[in-house]
C-alpha cells in the first residue's frame, strides 16, 4: 500500500489546529507522517490520587540524568511501511509482528523514536484516572462489552458482536469513548482491539528486569534486574522478593487482586509501572507463565471483555511469537 506524503507544513498545521496542539504530525527518516498525542510532563503529586506512588516527576518524563518537557506517544495502534511504524487512523493494525521487528519498525523512523514502553503506558493510564474518565475499547468483536452501541469498523467487514473471524477495527473507528481523553483528539484504542508490545520490562524465570526509567535505548544487557519475582505459587500469580515458582503454565488474576508472598517488600516503581497494585482500583487482568524469557504486552484485545483495561497485562508471551490479535505503537521523546 502506498503512503502520500503530504506538506509538512500543512498537514501539521491543519491537525495541531484541529486538536488545540494536543495531536501533532512527526515524520520520520523517510517522510512518513505520524500523528503523535502530546503529553506534558507532570509529577505524580499532582495526580491527586490516593496511592503510593511517591513524589517527583512521573518517570515516564526522566531519561538518565535529563527531565523530558513531553513525550508523544502514536495517536494511533502502527501500521509498517517500508519497515517503518506509522501512527495514522483508519488502517488495519499491524499484527503478527514479533517483539523484536515491532521494536525495530520503530527505532528504524531515527533518533527519539522507540517502541512505546512500560512507563509512558503507566503515565497515561495513571493521567486517566486522574482525570476522572476511563476509556471503553474494542472488547466485543468490534463493540465494547460493557456498551454495546460503542463500535467500531471492523478490517474484516464484520457485523460488531458477530464471534466470527479477525474481529480487529480499524484504527481510530470507533467514539470518543475510546479515546484516552474521551476526545475525538485523544489516544484511541489503547483499551482492548489488539494487545500492544511494550518495551523495557520482561521477566526471566519470573524475574523482573525492567529499565528504571524512559531510557528506552538503554541496551537490554543493561537494563536492572529487581530482587521482585511473579510467582506461579499456589496456581496464582504472586508478587515474592525470593526466588519464585516457576512453572510453564499459563494463569491469570484480576489485576487488582494480584497476590502479594507474605512479607512482601513493596517497590514503588512496580506500582508506579502498574505492575504491583497500589491503591487505585484498576480495569484488566494479570495474566502470566513465569517459565523462561517473557516479553509484556498490555491493553487486550477484541474479545477480552472485562479482561482487558489499563491495567491489563500480558505476560506468556516469548520475544518470537507473534498473533493476529498482538499489536504494538510507537513513541518518541528527544
Amino acid at each position: 500500500m502506498s503512503v502520500i506524503i503530504a506538506s509538512p507544513d500543512t498537514l501539521r498545521t491543519q491537525v495541531e489546529a484541529a486538536t488545540g496542539g494536543k495531536v501533532t504530525v512527526l515524520y520520520d527518516d523517510k517522510g512518513f507522517p505520524s500523528l503523535m498525542h502530546v503529553v506534558p510532563k507532570f509529577r505524580y503529586e499532582d495526580l491527586g490520587l490516593d496511592a503510593t506512588f511517591g513524589t517527583g516527576v512521573a518517570t515516564a518524563f526522566i531519561k538518565g540524568n535529563t527531565e523530558l518537557p513531553e513525550i508523544f506517544i502514536g495517536q494511533y495502534q502502527a501500521q509498517v511501511y517500508e519497515g517503518r511504524a506509522v501512527s495514522m487512523p483508519g488502517r488495519d493494525p499491524r499484527t503478527s509482528i514479533n517483539y523484536d521487528d515491532a521494536r525495530d519498525a520503530c527505532t528504524a523512523k531515527g533518533a527519539g523514536w522507540h517502541l512505546m514502553t512500560m512507563h509512558e503506558w503507566a503515565a497515561v493510564a495513571l493521567w486517566c484516572h486522574a482525570s476522572g474518565f476511563i476509556p471503553r475499547g474494542n472488547t466485543d468483536y468490534g463493540r465494547a462489552h460493557d456498551a454495546h452501541h460503542e463500535l467500531g469498523r471492523r478490517q474484516d467487514g464484520g457485523t460488531a458482536g458477530n464471534g466470527e473471524g479477525a474481529a480487529r477495527i480499524l484504527t481510530g473507528s470507533g467514539p470518543a469513548s475510546w479515546r484516552h481523553d474521551n476526545a475525538m483528539g485523544g489516544i484511541a484504542d489503547l483499551v482492548g482491539n489488539v494487545w500492544e508490545w511494550q518495551h523495557g520490562f520482561k521477566l526471566v524465570d519470573g524475574q523482573i528486569h525492567l529499565i528504571e526509567d524512559n531510557s528506552f535505548d538503554l541496551p537490554e544487557a543493561d537494563w536492572t534486574a529487581l530482587s521482585h519475582y511473579l510467582s506461579n505459587e499456589d496456581g496464582a500469580p504472586t508478587l515474592k522478593n525470593s526466588d519464585p515458582v516457576v512453572e510453564d503454565s499459563s494463569i491469570s488474576v484480576d489485576w487488582n487482586a494480584t497476590a502479594k508472598a507474605a512479607g512482601y517488600s513493596e517497590s514503588e516503581l512496580l506500582q508506579r509501572l502498574l505492575v504491583s497494585p497500589a491503591d487505585v482500583a484498576m480495569q484488566g487482568r494479570l495474566y502470566v507463565n513465569t517459565a523462561g524469557e517473557r516479553i509484556p504486552y498490555r491493553g487486550g484485545y477484541w474479545n477480552n471483555a472485562g479482561g482487558a483495561g489499563l491495567a491489563a497485562l500480558l505476560l506468556y508471551n516469548s520475544r518470537s511469537d507473534t498473533n493476529s490479535g498482538r499489536g504494538f505503537r510507537p513513541a518518541f521523546a528527544l
